[in-house]
């Protein structure tokens, strides 16, 4: 049965990205992202409080003020995530955007190489390395055709901000260590809020410098595969900060609620987020529309589901599998929306594939 959850969670999300890359382009990218999150985190909850039967036994009252905090805190992240992810898919192209969000496994190796002193093994070494080279590979081959950060002008204020937020950042966040060590809080509740302090400045920076980020979106339109593969980028960095600090949560606060609580602040904090943009028509959506868009929920939770029952099993064989999923989107990039791949991508996107199957079996 582990091979049945493992091939049917691949091709859930599989189907995720094409419906996703769809929707974005035909729909609209924020109708997509608050309606699908509002219909995941839905039936997440539907689900999980319908199967776990310890689900009031676990969760206590003194342990609720730090499962929200965290929840939120995994929410921001999850919506920023995801916010360059839909627009990286939107822009495509799908068969290369698909392989490099994929590859997030290599930022949370990184991560736990940094932070949890976790050294891999010689093969998962050679394995990162290469998952490492086919990005490269991939991307290698745009950089040549037209650069895939276009040339910025980058005014003396703007960086001026840029320095400052970087360096309240490093400063708020080596004070935060120190005292949360001082008040003697566990090491990986230090370790989140330092995480997630990074996080959220660099949030702030952003929306500082947002006018000025905004008057490069025409140059960044027409070089539409380049900008695409650049939030591919930031989509593949969000993914594997956000599982990281997920490993941190569910190894304490239980493997259920963090993820619930997580999608429940994700959607709101996308919603709001469509508000600020005064995003407007949502009367306009159709029946049809609204029912595509439910299905991106729906593989979501699916593939979801079908990772957890069949990880129950074999979490090495459901992994290993599951990391197939980007085959999928990438046949459909190359055959249904023609999406020319130069040899060099294909080899690129080959490497990264089997680097992530490799990394699946041998664990580190």
């Amino acid at each position: 049965m582990s091979i049945v959850f493992g091939l049917s969670s691949a091709c859930m999300f599989g189907l995720l990205d094409i419906f996703i890359a769809h929707s974005t382009r035909t729909i609209g990218i924020r109708y997509t992202q608050v309606l699908a999150h509002v219909t995941a985190a839905g039936m997440l909850c539907l689900f999980f409080i319908g199967s776990t039967s310890s689900w009031s036994q676990e969760l206590s009252l003194a342990s609720l003020p730090l499962l929200l905090c965290v929840g939120c805190i995994l929410g921001l992240v999850s919506s920023l995530t995801n916010l360059s992810l839909y627009r990286a898919l939107a822009l495509g192209p799908l068969s290369l955007i698909s392989p490099v969000t994929a590859s997030y496994g290599l930022i949370t190796m990184a991560l736990a190489v940094l932070f949890l002193h976790e050294i891999p093994s010689l093969l998962g070494g050679i394995l990162l390395l290469l998952m490492v080279g086919g990005m490269i590979l991939t991307m290698s081959v745009t950089a040549h055709e037209s650069k895939v950060f276009p040339h910025l002008t980058i005014s003396r204020q703007m960086r001026i901000v840029v320095a400052l937020a970087l360096g309240v950042s490093v400063a708020t966040a080596a004070a935060l260590c120190v005292m949360l060590s001082w008040l003697q809080v566990n090491g990986w509740l230090v370790l989140f809020c330092v995480l997630a302090e990074g996080i959220c400045m660099c949030l702030a920076c952003y929306l500082a410098t947002d006018r000025s980020f905004s008057l490069l979106q025409h140059e960044w339109s027409i070089h539409q595969q380049q900008s695409g593969l650049f939030f591919g980028i930031g989509a593949m960095c969000g993914f594997g900060i956000e599982y990281f600090l997920l490993s941190l949560a569910t190894a304490h606060l239980g493997p259920v609620q963090p993820v619930v609580i997580s999608r429940l602040f994700s959607a709101l904090f996308l919603f709001c987020y469509a508000r600020h943009q005064h995003v407007t028509g949502w009367g306009n959506i159709t029946l049809k529309q609204f029912g595509f868009i439910m299905l991106i929920g729906l593989f979501d939770v699916l593939g979801t589901i079908s990772y957890d029952i069949g990880s129950r099993e074999s979490t090495l064989l459901v992994a290993a599998l599951s990391s197939l999923y980007p085959l999928l989107p990438f046949l459909v990039g190359v055959l249904w929306y023609r999406e020319r791949i130069k040899l060099p991508q294909w080899a690129g996107t080959g490497i990264m594939l089997l680097a992530m199957v490799g990394l699946s079996l041998v664990g580190k």
